[in-house]
């Protein structure tokens, strides 16, 4: 399991995956930032992102899927469960955080997800 913590983020391509986690997974939510959480068979934790058009133009929605890659990337050491299927869903709002607020609001997330202490 190290092995995969050291190497590159597991992620979630493909429609049908996230159909299924929308559909079986929980959801926990701020102001700016939605989390769906499902077990999925697999050893490691998968990640998808998602950010709407409405979210805004293609520069800031690419500029935040940086910032939430980035953001898991920093708190994967503190995610102490394996085997889960991970969406970042980004609001409205989201357009205009910060990495600092990227993070705060990730970790919130995990946390109440009960994925990290």
């Amino acid at each position: 399991m190290s092995k995969i913590k050291a190497g590159k983020i597991e992620k979630l391509r493909k429609n049908y995956q996230f159909q299924k986690v929308y559909k079986e997974g929980k959801a926990q939510a701020t102001g700016r930032t939605i989390l769906f959480i499902k077990k999925n068979n697999e050893q490691c934790n998968r990640l998808g992102i998602s950010i709407s058009k409405k979210v805004g133009k293609s520069v800031i929605r690419h500029h935040l899927k940086r910032l939430y890659l980035e953001a898991f990337r920093f708190l994967r050491k503190d995610i102490t469960k394996e085997g889960f299927d991970i969406v970042i869903i980004a609001r409205k709002g989201a357009g205009n955080m910060t990495y600092s607020e990227t993070v705060n609001d990730l970790q919130k997330l995990l946390a109440r997800g009960k994925l990290m202490k």
